[in-house]
């Protein structure tokens, strides 16, 4: 009997570390599937919202001036906006190691400051775009605007000017 008990811990003893192994290389797997995945989403949302930029223009019925003019602004825009959501993730991921580690509440605090701070300045952005490409549009374009804006919906509103 004992000698079964011995044989049977022996087996459990050896089989936690596999188990083990087997559990962080599936985790390992996850993790960049996770990240494969928010790629593909975010290259989704991406093309929706150039999509569905596309169709809001044909619907307003815009000159080809008017065209080029909001292109060359959303342009701008996006040029920049890739180093506002750089600093963003890097502030994000600081947070994160923040809060893993020993931080104070008084560097969480300064961290959660800077990234409310970079928030508020791409959406300050967001919105001096969207002033640009209104300044282009005619009144009755504008209120065709506004119209489509909130047919769309609470999420689905003017995100990308």
């Amino acid at each position: 009997m004992k000698r079964r008990t011995i044989s049977t811990l022996a087996a459990l003893l050896l089989a936690i570390p596999l188990g083990a192994s087997a559990i962080t290389s599936e985790a390992q797997t996850n993790s960049s599937l996770s990240e494969d995945n928010t790629s593909i989403i975010s290259q989704r949302r991406r093309k929706g919202r150039g999509e569905r930029w596309e169709r809001m223009m044909e619907q307003l019925d815009l000159t080809s001036a008017q065209r080029a003019e909001i292109k060359d602004i959303r342009e701008k825009y996006s040029s920049e906006d890739n180093a506002f959501k750089e600093e963003i993730k890097a502030s994000r991921e600081k947070m994160q190691s923040l809060l893993a580690s020993d931080a104070s509440k008084s560097e969480l605090r300064r961290q959660h400051q800077q990234m409310q701070s970079l928030r508020q300045k791409m959406g300050d952005r967001k919105f001096e775009g969207m002033l640009e490409v209104r300044e282009v549009l005619t009144s009755e374009q504008r209120t065709k605007m506004a119209q489509l804006i909130k047919e769309r919906g609470q999420y689905g509103g003017f995100h990308r000017f």
